[in-house]
């Protein structure tokens, strides 16, 4: 099964390619009929792309609660937000997927899910992949906030937006950015003379990468927390924040592929050949705890990695 970043960077990419094609470019006032299928398109392209941020946002936490259940840490020392989220919160998500699911799977359905959340009174607990961002159709800024929040992350959209500055991928605040997003989704969904700007579409590309790394940056480090037993954070509760994450990046400047570390000016290694350049960088960036991101020829982010 594709990881959850595979497929967001996936459909986000093959977004900016679709903004670029002629079929979603305005015309003159006399190509009407060309207009009117171009107003339609960029309106659904502005759903399915605030679709695959929030499909990232379930999916990447999903993926990490696993790597809580199998870090050998008792359920009683994870943090306590973390422990009823988990646990009696994660009931009310039980009960909206129970209300979306055909008939014949929900007795299998909630069999499963109360196991999990019933092996949570146990050493060999599983938290259910549902906990976070299931109780709803929609992926609120509040909902971001809360899950970020539940692994003793403050101010959590602050910190991503101060990750973003840091890769000089937005300017505004991020949630601003994803209100409006939503705002924008919301439109194009369900008002007919809706009219979505490509060039909202467009920045949104940014905005969506930039959330979609910060979102993974702080809680991927929640989780090395976990995973290493951090007494820092789990005993004393010791908050996270965007100076816990630091940045190793390969850019293509000059002709040449250019791994940077932050804070320094200089590239600390160069290369012609990026398939040469990306497993050493990634593995020092392994090393040192940093997040690796990667962007293209054309100054698009193509990958990322978070340890």
């Amino acid at each position: 099964m594709a990881s959850a970043k595979g497929v967001f960077i996936s459909h986000i990419r093959s977004l900016k390619k679709s903004i670029g094609i002629e079929s979603v470019t305005t015309k003159a006032l006399n190509e009407e009929e060309h207009n009117e299928v171009a107003r339609m398109l960029r309106n659904g392209l502005a759903v399915v792309s605030f679709a695959a941020l929030e499909d990232f946002i379930k999916k990447r936490s999903s993926e990490l609660l696993q790597n809580v259940s199998s870090s050998g840490v008792p359920f009683s020392s994870l943090p306590e937000k973390l422990q009823n989220a988990a646990t009696f919160e994660a009931v009310s998500a039980l009960s909206y997927q129970m209300s979306i699911r055909n008939r014949d799977e929900r007795a299998v359905y909630i069999q499963e899910q109360a196991q999990k959340i019933a092996s949570t009174a146990t050493t060999n607990y599983e938290i259910t992949e549902h906990a976070f961002a299931y109780s709803q159709a929609n992926v609120s800024d509040d909902v971001i906030a809360s899950i970020l929040r539940y692994f003793n992350i403050s101010s959590p959209w602050q910190q991503m937006t101060a990750l973003s500055s840091r890769l000089q991928l937005t300017a505004l605040p991020l949630v601003e950015s994803y209100k409006n997003a939503v705002r924008r989704r919301h439109r194009a969904a369900h008002v007919a003379v809706a009219d979505t700007p490509q060039g909202d579409i467009e920045q949104f590309v940014k905005e969506a990468f930039a959330i979609a790394i910060g979102f993974d940056a702080l809680l991927t480090k929640a989780v090395s927390k976990i995973n290493s037993y951090d007494p820092s954070y789990l005993v004393e509760n010791k908050k996270l924040d965007a100076s816990d994450i630091k940045f190793r990046k390969i850019q293509y400047v000059n002709s040449h592929w250019k791994e940077f570390v932050e804070g320094r000016s200089r590239a600390h290694r160069v290369n012609a050949d990026l398939s040469i350049l990306k497993p050493e960088a990634l593995h020092r960036s392994s090393e040192a705890q940093e997040v690796y991101v990667e962007w293209d020829c054309d100054g698009q982010i193509s990958d990322w990695k978070c340890h």
